[in-house]
């Protein structure tokens, strides 16, 4: 499963940004099309992302 990561703005966390099934890449651009998505770390600190903050982690196919 393709997998999109985010780093904390406040304390560099990286953690999961967006999941997306196999068969629902185009899901991608319509997802990251919104700006100022805002995502909560786990250690509690919201941050608003926008498209270019996601870091594509998934594994080559």
């Amino acid at each position: 499963m393709p997998m999109l990561m985010l780093k904390c703005k406040t304390c560099g966390e990286v953690f999961p940004g967006i999941y997306l099934a196999e068969d629902k890449k185009e899901d991608l651009v319509s997802k990251l099309t919104k700006t100022d998505i805002p995502h909560l770390c786990s250690r509690g600190h919201e941050n608003k992302y926008a498209p270019e903050d996601y870091m594509d982690w998934s594994s080559p196919e």
